[in-house]
């Protein structure tokens, strides 16, 4: 009869690189290594995650990666290896925009290439994208009714031309929308668009962090809700930062509000929307700020010392 601490030693091992190379590694038979397997868990095969899962999920994570996910501190792959970009001098200026929902009608190209023209005239020195480049494809009945480019291969092909309109650099990060095609069918639709273009890089899922000049700037996403008090949802994600994870700039999508706030010493930015209000918004009785943000942010020692958001609204 197997031992307690040798059962949790094998399940610990199946978990990192699955049964049948646990099996191979301990010289044992598959079923023995399930048997292992299902006496560390106290309770029958049934309850026991598939092979191809566990698989699928030692492929993506490292062992450090799965821990932090069991010990509740989440995921956030990009934080872990973060972009960093040195600029001379000690001002930066950034065009910062979230929410094109590339393919549905509330996007019309030319808010993309009025974005660009006023980024140009700037003279920017980078360009930060806040998730949901494309409007993606749901399951709700009517989407399909308000979609110009149906289909994440359209979508793709146009959001590759939008982005192709400017050599300024961009970081991106995807969102909910972005994310559908992940949940569906593994299509990693902003990933796939970035690496087609030298100037565009992927900055993470839902989040993700660039270090400039020595100062954190995290895009970040979110598949929460919207509130009616356009600080509160960020107020409340910058409550939940620990001391060591706070960004010197947070830059928000997904509620399609714009507005600035400091909080915690952390410059916030909501970032409005690249795209008019939609249908499912209106339907909804949910307002969209449709505009973009310039910023220009003077830093020194490793701190945010100056900080000039300026609000671009755009009236259709």
């Amino acid at each position: 009869m197997p031992n307690g601490n040798r059962a949790k030693e094998i399940q610990d091992i199946v978990l990192d690189i699955g049964v049948d190379a646990s099996a191979e590694k301990l010289g044992l038979s598959r079923e023995s290594v399930r048997r292992y397997v299902r006496m560390a868990r106290g309770a029958g095969g049934d309850i026991e995650p598939q092979d191809s899962l566990i698989r699928k999920i030692t492929e993506r994570y490292t062992p450090d990666e799965l821990k932090s996910i069991a010990n509740g501190r989440g995921l956030n792959t990009a934080r872990s290896n973060p972009k960093r970009i040195s600029f001379d001098g000690e001002s930066i200026k950034v065009g910062f925009c979230t929410d094109t929902h590339i393919g549905d009608e509330s996007f019309s190209d030319y808010l993309w290439e009025g974005f660009i023209r006023e980024c140009e005239a700037e003279q920017v020195d980078i360009i930060l994208h806040a998730g949901d480049l494309l409007e993606g494809m749901s399951n709700r009945p009517d989407q399909i009714y308000h979609l110009t480019d149906i289909g994440f291969s359209k979508q793709m092909d146009h959001a590759e031309d939008i982005l192709s309109q400017t050599s300024i650099p961009i970081k991106i990060i995807d969102g909910n929308h972005d994310r559908w095609g992940m949940k569906a069918g593994g299509i990693l639709a902003v990933r796939d668009i970035a690496n087609r273009l030298e100037h565009v890089e992927f900055m993470g899922h839902d989040t993700g962090d660039i270090v400039i000049n020595d100062t954190v700037w995290r895009l970040w996403h979110g598949e929460d809700g919207s509130s009616y008090a356009t600080s509160y949802r960020v107020q409340k994600l910058i409550e939940a930062f620990t001391g060591g994870d706070k960004p010197h700039v947070l830059l928000c999508g997904h509620t399609h509000k714009q507005g600035y706030f400091f909080e915690r010493n952390i410059h916030a930015v909501s970032g409005g929307a690249l795209s008019y209000q939609s249908h499912w918004m209106k339907s909804t009785r949910k307002a969209c700020h449709t505009g973009f943000w310039i910023i220009v942010a003077t830093i020194r020692d490793g701190q945010v010392v100056k900080f000039c958001p300026t609000w671009y609204p755009i009236y259709e």
